[in-house]
């Protein structure tokens, strides 16, 4: 085989990949176990799986994480991030099948997955391992909408759909938008009333999980409820799109342009008529208005700076990127010359997200680094007073490990799974 037919874009795809891997696993080497990561790990709350965290509904993670300490212990945090890694890689991939499907040239829909493979302005969500629900979320519902977006709906296709819809929003409330993008997917290519009743079991069940449970857990000060609100929820959702999308720029300012791009882009192109081959872009930017709504409503009073978390560039990032490809797609069939001046930009994006990837690594390393400590020395004590009722129900550490009491460490201990130095 010559080496042109080696080098295409679905093999270079398919490399990065493995390669993406690997490297995500080098640069993270030195991550360790931190602040949420505890809410799913610490032995006491295993009976609690269906109790919501910060309002999501963590039951795929939660029944997930504890079979991995009791399999592997606490002593390394490779299983766990490999974990959230893979599933990263996973929407990578399904992402890149979204750019091909809607029309982005092949070579841009790789170097752009490549971008998002090592998307430093999104590193909470790869290098921690908690995140494995919030990518898991966006994974399943990228494969729905993938699914719905066929010409036919068939005897594999149906069922496929409604089960990953159903276990979509139980690895995180971050399926709700996504999912959303692909019933909008599903009712335009397939009427609404099919798209309507192959939803109905993820709604049933995600409705009678917050009636039944977390209705008693709201998210506390959730909510709009005055004038000021209102302003500054216009402010947050701005800051959402343009500082989640300036997470992939070399200054975070600049996010509003791509912003400002999208919003022109899809006014213009649904009033000149739809194109059924871009359905799909269409809706990941309806999503994306649902995401930002509904991140909005449930945690504006986090503060404005909260907006552009990583967690939620990450998101963002991947709703938008369709749209963005197709622009960018446009710029390519002008000349020679813009495709590789396009491609070239897009390339060191990819290679500046890399570089920002290592350097975030070293930041969040060394901040669990100092949690480390705490826990050990926690771990300690505990050992040498274990009948201390003070230790076994004082935090391990208050502000990186709250839901890890002393308690948790000795039974952790007892079954050889504690963490070690």
């Amino acid at each position: 085989m010559t080496a042109q037919r080696w080098f295409t874009p679905t093999i270079v795809h398919g490399a990065a990949l493995v390669l993406g891997f690997v490297a995500i696993m080098v640069i993270g080497r030195d991550q360790w176990f931190f602040g949420d990561d505890w809410a799913i790990l610490a032995p006491r709350l295993d009976d609690d799986v269906m109790l919501p965290h910060v309002g999501h509904w963590n039951l795929v993670p939660a029944l997930v994480f504890p079979l991995l300490r009791d399999w592997f212990g606490l002593g390394s945090y490779l299983p766990f991030l490999a974990l959230a890694v893979i599933v990263h890689l996973v929407v990578v991939h399904l992402l890149w099948r979204v750019l091909l499907r809607v029309g982005v040239a092949p070579w841009l829909a790789t170097v752009l997955g490549v971008l998002v493979m090592l998307f430093g302005g999104g590193a909470e969500n790869i290098l921690w391992a908690f995140q494995f629900g919030f990518m898991g979320a966006i994974a399943a519902g990228l494969g729905v909408a993938l699914l719905f977006d066929r010409d036919r709906l068939t005897r594999f296709t149906i069922p496929a759909i409604v089960l990953l819809a159903l276990v979509a929003p139980m690895f995180s409330g971050t399926a709700i938008p996504v999912l959303a993008a692909a019933a909008i997917t599903g009712w335009v290519r397939h009427g609404f009333w099919r798209a309507a009743v192959l939803m109905v079991p993820t709604a049933v069940a995600y409705l009678s999980w917050y009636l039944l449970v977390a209705r008693d857990y709201a998210v506390p000060s959730a909510g709009i409820t005055d004038v000021t609100d209102l302003l500054t929820a216009v402010v947050y959702a701005g800051a959402m799109y343009g500082g989640g999308l300036g997470r992939a720029l070399p200054f975070i300012g600049l996010g509003v342009l791509p912003a400002l791009a999208v919003i022109v882009w899809f006014v213009r192109t649904v009033r000149a008529g739809i194109d059924g081959r871009r359905t799909l872009a269409y809706a990941m930017v309806l999503g994306s208005i649902v995401f930002v709504l509904l991140t909005t409503w449930s945690r504006l009073s986090f503060g404005i700076s909260a907006a552009a978390a990583q967690r939620y560039a990450y998101v963002t990032v991947v709703l938008l990127l369709p749209a963005l490809g197709l622009m960018l797609t446009g710029l390519l069939v002008r000349s020679r010359a813009w495709r590789v001046a396009t491609l070239a930009v897009v390339g060191a994006l990819a290679l500046f997200n890399a570089g920002l990837l290592v350097v975030e690594a070293g930041l969040q390393s060394a901040r669990e680094a100092g949690s480390r400590e705490r826990v050990l020395d926690s771990l300690e004590h505990v050992l040498d007073a274990p009948d201390d009722a003070t230790l076994l129900d004082s935090p391990a550490d208050p502000t990186w490990a709250p839901d890890l009491l002393g308690s948790d460490l000795l039974e952790l201990e007892s079954r050889g799974d504690a963490p070690r130095r």
